[in-house]
């Protein structure tokens, strides 16, 4: 699951019931929010009468098991799904770059080559929009920062995979990674946090974090992920829509 804010921004979801996005924060005020056609997509009347003439960005979350030999295929993929950002956890791919493919960027963050990949994290970006690429943060082998022009505002991409359930060091250790490149974003910028959480976090509604379209089931990482979203006021958002079963 994950976390989003702000008007041009809508979602594609795939493979993996603990993959997602929600919503963090975004520079306009949040009381009577709507919906916007089906996306999850939504803005104050003042945000929206500011994008009507904007179009929506598309953004999804692939958990690929391994990025190594795959970076042919995953663009094929999202240019049928018609993604302009995916965010790709569990890469299993080491150093720190970035590399321009066919039609999309590609920048991964991972381990030195002298470690064991157990992680990785990665972001694709279509290529046609370089130029609105305003800076990126290789952060670790778990978190990547992307900052991104929109057409009157910036959106903060935090590309995220948390360690697996059990691992309950590194799990602090990643929240408070997180935490602080949260409190680093300008309060002015629209964020998003997508990735893999290695997190259950049920289905009993808590007032604008979590919705009533989630698992029953619940983890320690689903705790964990739900006090997070508490303290920063997020919405876990594939909670709140009914998930297509595949």
């Amino acid at each position: 699951m994950g976390m989003f804010g702000g008007p041009e921004v809508s979602y594609h979801q795939t493979y993996s019931a603990r993959v997602g996005l929600s919503i963090l924060r975004t520079p306009y005020p949040t009381q009577n929010l709507q919906r916007k056609h089906r996306t999850d997509s939504q803005m104050t009347t003042k945000a929206r009468k500011r994008t009507m003439n904007t179009g929506l960005m598309k953004i999804g979350v692939w958990n690929v098991r391994g990025l190594y030999g795959k970076e042919k295929l995953l663009q094929e993929e999202f240019q049928k799904a018609n993604v302009d950002i995916a965010v790709i956890p569990a890469t299993k791919k080491k150093l720190k770059r970035s590399q321009e493919l066919d039609d999309y960027i590609l920048l991964y963050s991972g381990v030195p080559t002298n470690k064991r990949a157990a992680a990785g994290i990665a972001i694709m970006i279509k290529a046609k929009f370089k130029k609105r690429i305003h800076s990126y943060v290789f952060v670790n082998e778990r978190i990547l920062q992307l900052r991104y022009k929109l057409q009157r505002a910036y959106l903060t991409l935090l590309a995220v995979y948390a360690p697996e359930e059990g691992k309950t060091e590194q799990t602090e250790e990643f929240y408070e990674t997180l935490q602080d490149q949260i409190d680093k974003i300008s309060k002015n910028d629209y964020i998003v946090i997508a990735g893999d959480y290695n997190a259950r976090v049920g289905n009993i509604r808590i007032d604008r974090i979590l919705g009533t379209n989630g698992e029953i089931t619940t983890n320690s990482n689903g705790h964990r992920l739900k006090d997070f979203a508490s303290v920063n006021e997020l919405k876990i958002m594939n909670t709140f829509f009914r998930q297509r079963v595949s």
